[in-house]
């Protein structure tokens, strides 16, 4: 171990998750010596919990109040699920308070995420769901061969905000790991990010499938290659296509293990180096349903999970809005954890300024997150960017409505960061439909052939 990774691992990263309540290191301990047990045993465990977790919200949370009040004491067990009504991102919106815990736990984090299938949310969890959640994550780390300490290069959003970014540099400290935009970027500043890797080799990438395999396919371009290369690259957020994986794996000489799961849950499934997609199942109880039919090993149907250890506001049969299937075999890496296959459900286009920087989607999903703290009234919106300069917004008003004055600070927002030549137009629909393969696409680039949706109501123009 190299005295940098020894530094951020045992004097800062695990001290800071320490003082915050978030025994990772305990957790992580745990979840490692319960991954390959007997299926039998872990099903007990998430029993165990599952009944915690219900009790917990019945008593406590309004909502659950109502939805639980058939249930009894004595009879609590994973066959109950199938009689609870599932949770949808509308109803965590609408229903926000009514889902919390009260009295709070002392420590909450509060997320406000989601925004990547157009619906942004803001859920709280407990210090100790979330050393769970942190956990799962480095243990889905550790078999790609990467630890607490390495050095990450991570491919991602910036804040919007002065306080965001002063968060973002902090929280990058302790986690040690160097941000590169995937927001205001064109493949001249690929020249600025190889520069940087090589000045101090990653450890390992991490980031957004696009915007790494973008990065790899300027190295095959150019006839580059790192050599130091990574020691492997973890993607997440979007879809991992065969030649996005071919492509990356290629440019930087390593295994490219993929990573799924939402702002709401955390971490849900993690490669392994068998290229399986092992589900967090000490941490969450997962179904694949049909509307509201469970669906067999191997069919496919909407992700629906159960988080275990958040009471601060309790996520049970929670729609994802994503798709995939459970696996039915038994993965050759001897792990026991369920295999989570067919995922699909998101992707992502960039924007193309006028002057020819690059966007990543995320940068108009973090806008909108943005505006949602605001209360600004967009319950679901899709970006569509029609010409080189103009962007088409669809918006799904919220209950209260989305007012004119919001719509312009929206819009303002978005001239201040893409340049006031950029023509922005807003049409308020009724619903934003998925494409045919299931994808909800929320930002849709210029070079997308995808069909416009035909707005429900008047398009206004600024």
């Amino acid at each position: 171990m190299r005295a940098d990774q020894f530094f951020f691992r045992y004097c800062v990263y695990l001290p800071a998750t320490w003082i915050r309540g978030q025994n990772v290191a305990g957790h992580l301990g745990m979840l490692r010596k319960t991954e390959r047990i007997a299926p039998a045993e872990r099903r007990k465990l998430q029993e165990m919990r599952l009944a915690r977790l219900l009790q917990a919200a019945r008593s406590g949370v309004p909502e659950y109040s109502r939805r639980l009040a058939h249930l009894r004491d004595d009879s609590l067990s994973l066959q109950d699920l199938a009689t609870i009504a599932p949770l949808t991102k509308q109803n965590l919106r609408d229903l926000h308070e009514e889902l919390r815990y009260r009295p709070q736990p002392r420590f909450t984090v509060a997320k406000t995420t989601g925004g990547s299938t157009g619906e942004p949310v803001t859920v709280y969890k407990t210090h100790t769901a979330m050393a769970w959640e942190l956990a799962a994550t480095w243990r889905g780390y550790a078999w790609a061969g990467v630890y607490i300490g390495d050095l990450q290069a991570r491919f991602w959003g910036v804040p919007l905000s002065a306080a965001g970014q002063r968060t973002a540099r902090l929280t990058d400290f302790i986690c040690h790991r160097r941000r590169f935009s995937a927001f205001n970027f064109d493949r001249g500043s690929f020249e600025q990010y190889d520069q940087q890797l090589r000045a101090n080799p990653p450890d390992y990438f991490y980031g957004y499938v696009s915007m790494i395999a973008e990065l790899a396919r300027w190295y095959a371009d150019t006839g580059r290659h790192l050599e130091q290369p990574p020691r492997a690259v973890i993607t997440t957020s979007e879809v991992l296509s065969p030649d996005d994986r071919s492509a990356i794996e290629a440019a930087f000489q390593c295994r490219v293990f993929n990573e799924y799961g939402c702002g709401e849950l955390g971490t849900i499934a993690h490669e392994c180096e068998h290229g399986r997609l092992h589900t967090s199942d000490e941490n969450m109880v997962i179904e694949i349903l049909d509307g509201d039919r469970p669906c067999e090993p191997g069919e496919k149907g909407e992700i629906v999970v159960t988080e275990l250890n958040n009471i601060a506001m309790p996520l049970i049969r929670y729609r994802t809005g994503d798709f995939g299937s459970l696996a039915n075999e038994p993965c050759p890496c001897g792990r026991t954890l369920g295999v989570l296959s067919d995922v699909f459900g998101r992707a992502y286009d960039f924007i193309v300024a006028s002057d020819g920087r690059r966007f990543h989607a995320e940068f108009l999903v973090y806008i909108f997150e943005e505006a949602q703290r605001q209360k600004c009234g967009i319950a679901q919106f899709r970006v569509e960017q029609t010409a080189p300069d103009h962007l088409h917004l669809l918006v799904v008003p919220s209950e209260s409505g989305f007012p004119e004055q919001e719509e312009l600070r929206l819009v303002a927002r978005i001239h201040e960061l893409l340049g006031a030549n950029m023509r922005v137009t807003t049409s308020r629909v009724q619903r934003i439909q998925r494409e045919a393969s299931g994808k909800m696409r929320v930002i849709v680039g210029l070079q997308s052939s995808s069909p416009r949706q035909a707005p429900d109501a008047a398009t206004r123009h600024a």
